[in-house]
C-alpha cells in the first residue's frame, strides 16, 4: 500500500500529461478538418495530417496503457 500510495502523484502527474497530449492531438485534427472544411487546405494534405494524427494517439494510447499495467504490476 505505501507503494502505491508513494507513486500516487506522479502517477496522477504521468496521467495528466497523456491526457492534454491527447487532447491537443484531437484539437490540431479538428482544426485540420475545419480548415479543409472552409476550401483553405487540399484534400491529401488533410487525409494525410489526420491519419498520421491518429496513428500517434494509438501509439500514445498504447503507450499510457502499458504504463499504467506496468505500475500496478510493481505494487
Amino acid at each position: 500500500m505505501d507503494c502505491k500510495h508513494g507513486l500516487n502523484q506522479y502517477r496522477l502527474s504521468r496521467a495528466k500529461s497523456y491526457t492534454q497530449l491527447f487532447m491537443e492531438t484531437l484539437s490540431n485534427i479538428k482544426l485540420m478538418y475545419q480548415m479543409y472544411s472552409e476550401g483553405l487546405i487540399d484534400n491529401d494534405i488533410t487525409e494525410r495530417y489526420i491519419t498520421c494524427n491518429i496513428n500517434e494517439l494509438d501509439r500514445n494510447w498504447e503507450d499510457f496503457k502499458g504504463y499504467i499495467e506496468q505500475r500496478d504490476d510493481m505494487c
